[in-house]
């Protein structure tokens, strides 16, 4: 895993890199941008590191209960949910009625669902699929972002694009 300096751009590896707070803003620095603030430690406060924490992430659900932060972080609801909910009720027989009974829901909010005006909470989505037997949570991907080293680029810039250190005499 690697970090990109928020001052210079530069990618150096996690464990190299730190977190420092100049002036109010915590800044994540490699090594090099780091020694240059150090010296000049009037508005400078290193943050300390803190032991990471492993993160645990289930593949399936299970009947455990999971956070619903945690859910809503790592996972969506899929873009074709509302197609996907009228065909499997269909597709069993129900009457939005019926389905709205079964998910300990209003008629109305399955209605709305349906026609796509509604979202489902993922709680309520993790309660249809699994009494219709269809998948509508997919996991958040982050998506990369490249880097292009000192000078910005056309799309990034760093602090260190804009600032410049002065050296003491």
């Amino acid at each position: 895993m690697s970090c990109i300096c928020e001052i210079c751009g530069r990618e150096v590896p996690e464990y190299q890199c730190r977190t420092v707070m100049v002036e109010g803003v915590t800044l994540r620095v490699c090594p090099s941008c780091y020694n240059r603030l150090m010296r000049n430690k009037k508005n400078v406060v290193e943050i300390p590191r803190s032991k990471p924490r492993p993160r645990r992430v289930e593949k399936k659900w299970s009947h455990t209960r999971i956070s619903r932060r945690l859910l809503e972080e790592e996972y969506e609801v899929v873009e074709d949910y509302a197609e996907r909910i009228r065909r499997a009720r269909q597709r069993m027989g129900w009457s939005q009625a019926v389905l709205a009974q079964k998910v300990r829901e209003k008629e109305n909010v399955i209605k709305r669902i349906e026609a796509g005006r509604l979202k489902p909470s993922i709680e309520l989505a993790r309660r249809l699929e699994k009494i219709l037997g269809i998948t509508l949570l997919e996991p958040i991907i982050d998506e990369e972002t490249s880097y292009t080293e000192r000078g910005g680029g056309e799309d990034y810039y760093t602090i260190g694009d804009f600032i410049r250190f002065r050296k003491k005499k």
